[in-house]
């Protein structure tokens, strides 16, 4: 039934919607295709950009180093040219005058041959006329050839006159008084030598002398180099003093005398020594002996005046009176030199002579050091290098666990011992100990620590043999010593090395300590009510001070440290601090 509009009905109009939508994704069609042809363009300019400038910059590359070869490969041959071109010229102007010498012999003997039935004036005058017009036109050739060949000539020269001149055996020569005495290396020889002289120079008025000697550089044979000695034997012959030939004796660098009677004089410095060196044969082969103070004699010329007779002299050295010793020293000496020669360090001469300055090099001028607060002149020393091998003892690294009761342990890495090499100087003067010095002390072998497990829980295992302690080494062992009165106040219990070592009753650790004498390494615990116990001679320790350990807890391992000839323990009980008996407190009193 069709039913039609009245009036006041509501009339809903369907819009037409689709044609609308159909225009938008037209537009957005078109707006994302322009978006996609922008970006696409972007990227075009932008990746051609990168591809230009990417060839731009190989094209540069390329382009510089052609040029750069280019450039080289002109330059490299100019300089082949002109190495090409000079050489051909330099050899040009060595042949050319042999080469024409050549032709020109070919050319007179030529012309010789055309005019050899004419008459002697004609060919006269031909030849003087071929050799004339010759060497005006060829000169030249002369004289090139000569200006390559004089400056290598010139040079060859040069160098052997050079070579053969820097070869000569250059020296120093000495001349006294108008006098040459000899030839030195060097200046130093010559000041060495006069200091020589001047500490020859004793008992003399004018002791600031001075020598008149006059140096020069002088070509000399080698053979002709004196030495310090020498040169100063020769500058007191020469010098107008009254000299005499004797032997000199220096002590520390310092002169003393000179006698005639050289070799009973080296007897007396050989009898101070030796019954020193006879004591020494029975300390080893490890011993010197020598004089504290260097001792040197020196033969040569000596002013008359610093010889003096054989007894006075002897009478000096063999004296055993001590007093201080002093040294001269001169202008320039070198003071370590000055220690050594004493026997000495230099810090040691600056400790003597505090008034000085020795910390620069040498001396600056004339003075009196004191080398010796009181000796002998002639002491004697004998050193003895004593090399000692120690071990060294491991670390235990303990780690406690509650899931093992007390008395158990596990070793999960063995521990070792290291060792020590201690060389030491020990130094006996006139027959005494003086001094004692380490001068090397080397750890050949590095100990490794041992790692033990120990166990803390629950309670340690009852004391199965009786009395009121238990006993320290777990099943009774042998006792190798026991209680003697007076003598030995414990009992050694004769074990393996590395046997375990229990606490025999429970307690405070109150010694823990390594020694190399006596316990060795030991431990006491305290138990209270006044008694505490001793375990010595153990080869390591698991407890240490301040630890409370339980009866039947592990606290180290048997071992021979200390005064011990084989691996046991010391085992001891004291009451109030008085070691006693221990057999009441383990039930068999």
């Amino acid at each position: 039934m069709t039913r039609y509009l009245r009036p006041g009905d509501w009339v809903f109009r369907k819009r037409n919607s689709d044609g609308r939508h159909r225009r938008q994704r037209v537009v957005a069609g078109q707006l994302f295709g322009y978006a996609t042809e922008y970006i696409g363009n972007l990227l075009y300019y932008v990746g051609s950009s990168l591809i230009r400038a990417r060839r731009n910059r190989f094209r540069r590359i390329r382009h510089g180093s052609v040029k750069i070869f280019r450039s080289t490969w002109n330059l490299l041959k100019k300089v082949f040219l002109f190495i090409g071109r000079w050489i051909s010229g330099v050899w040009a102007d060595l042949t050319n005058p042999f080469v024409k010498g050549v032709k020109s012999v070919k050319g007179y003997h030529d012309l010789m041959a055309e005019i050899k039935d004419a008459p002697n004036r004609v060919k006269l005058n031909r030849t003087r006329a071929f050799f004339r017009y010759g060497f005006k036109w060829n000169s030249h050739l002369i004289e090139r050839f000569m200006s390559r060949v004089l400056p290598v000539v010139c040079l060859v020269i040069c160098v052997f006159v050079v070579k053969n001149v820097a070869e000569l055996p250059y020296a120093v020569k000495v001349t006294v008084g108008g006098q040459d005495i000899g030839f030195i290396d060097k200046e130093s020889v010559y000041d060495e030598a006069v200091a020589t002289i001047k500490r020859r120079i004793i008992k003399v008025d004018d002791t600031d002398w001075k020598p008149s000697a006059v140096l020069t550089i002088s070509v000399a044979d080698s053979g002709e180099i004196n030495t310090q000695d020498v040169v100063a034997n020769k500058i007191l012959s020469a010098s107008g003093m009254d000299v005499a030939e004797a032997t000199g004796i220096y002590i520390g660098g310092q002169f003393y005398g000179a006698t005639t009677a050289g070799q009973l004089l080296s007897a007396t410095v050989d009898g101070i020594i030796e019954p020193f060196r006879e004591d020494a044969k029975d300390m080893g082969d490890d011993v010197m002996v020598r004089f504290t103070r260097q001792v040197d004699l020196v033969s040569g010329i000596f002013p008359a005046s610093s010889v003096i007779s054989y007894e006075e002299l002897s009478d000096l050295l063999t004296s055993e009176q001590e007093y201080p010793i002093y040294y001269d020293a001169s202008d320039g000496e070198n003071i370590s030199q000055i220690a050594k020669a004493n026997g000495i360090s230099v810090a040691e001469l600056q400790e003597l002579n505090p008034q000085l300055d020795l910390n620069d090099e040498s001396i600056h001028d004339e003075v009196k050091l004191l080398v010796a607060e009181s000796d002998s002149l002639m002491s004697v020393k004998t050193v003895r290098i004593r090399t000692v091998v120690t071990t060294i003892g491991y670390n235990t690294v303990t780690t406690t666990s509650s899931s093992y009761n007390l008395g158990y342990y596990k070793i999960s890495q063995q521990g070792s011992l290291g060792e020590k090499t201690t060389v030491t100087e020990v130094e006996y003067k006139n027959g005494r100990v003086v001094r004692s010095t380490v001068i090397e002390e080397k750890v050949t072998k590095q100990p490794t620590d041992m790692y033990v497990t120990i166990g803390v829980g629950g309670s340690a295992a009852p004391n199965q043999y009786g009395g009121s302690i238990g006993w320290p080494t777990g099943p009774i062992q042998k006792i190798s010593r026991g209680w003697i009165p007076g003598q030995h106040r414990g009992f050694d219990i004769a074990c393996r090395e590395g046997t375990e070592v229990f606490a025999a009753l429970s307690g405070k650790v109150v010694v823990s300590e390594d020694t190399t004498v006596g316990y060795g390494r030991y431990i006491i615990i305290d138990h209270g009510n006044g008694m505490q116990t001793v375990y010595g001679h153990m080869l390591v320790r698991f407890a240490y001070v301040g630890d409370y350990v339980q009866r039947g807890q592990i606290i180290g391992q048997v071992g021979s440290t200390g005064n011990s000839t084989g691996p046991h323990l010391h085992f001891e009980v004291r009451i109030n601090g008085e070691r006693v008996p221990a057999e009441p407190y383990l039930g068999w009193g």
